[in-house]
């Protein structure tokens, strides 16, 4: 059986999802006693990120030089955090607990793809979109929030879309064309859960 290894998936995110995940990597790996010695400093891997972060906010007008240097600066962010996950598979060794801790997804042995936290698909009238959330137990309400792709990803931007009692919800309101991000959290009899990772849809 192979080892668990960093997969490289964060590649194909769109650039909004790229720089959230980006920022969780260097979270996780800042003072994480199993990576103490990055191939590449993550003081430079963050440089690239606040880059890449500022040329995406740059070229939110869709001006042709500001896009173009946008993604430039993707494409450097993308090789730094390549040598990153080089490094922790390397150190890592299989052990999946530190892979888990450097916050890159990791490999699996096991056949069946887990069902993702939240999926959304086309709604019934232009601009509508419907949202499925995988059942979380004990919750009593789900809260959807959206943010557009355009908009500076800082938490005071995400908007409250709505509150359910059901796993799925349908919104409405938005503009098509434009890219949006959604993502979830649901209050159980334990708390309030973590929102989960943002998804992404272009509006129809």
């Amino acid at each position: 059986m192979k080892k668990p290894r960093v997969l490289v998936d964060f590649i194909k995110l769109i650039i909004a999802a790229k720089i959230i995940f980006y920022r969780n990597v260097i979270d996780k790996l800042t003072n994480n006693p199993y990576f103490p010695n990055p191939y590449i400093s993550l003081a430079d891997a963050n440089i690239s990120l606040t880059n890449l972060e500022q040329a995406t906010l740059a070229a939110a007008d869709g001006g042709h030089t500001a896009t173009s240097n946008m993604h430039d600066k993707e494409k450097l962010a993308d090789d730094d955090f390549r040598i990153l996950a080089h490094y922790v598979t390397h150190m890592a060794d299989g052990d999946e607990t530190k892979i888990a801790s450097s916050g890159f997804n990791q490999s699996k042995s096991t056949p069946a793809a887990p069902k993702p936290a939240l999926s959304v698909k086309d709604g019934p009238i232009p601009g509508s979109v419907i949202i499925n959330s995988k059942a979380i137990d004990k919750a009593g309400v789900y809260i959807y929030q959206s943010i557009e792709e355009s908009v500076p990803l800082i938490e005071e931007n995400w908007r409250l879309i709505g509150m359910s009692t059901h796993a799925t919800y349908e919104a409405s309101g938005y503009t098509p064309g434009t890219v949006v991000l959604f993502r979830m959290a649901a209050i159980t009899s334990d708390g309030t859960t973590d929102f989960c990772v943002p998804v992404s849809k272009r509006i129809n």
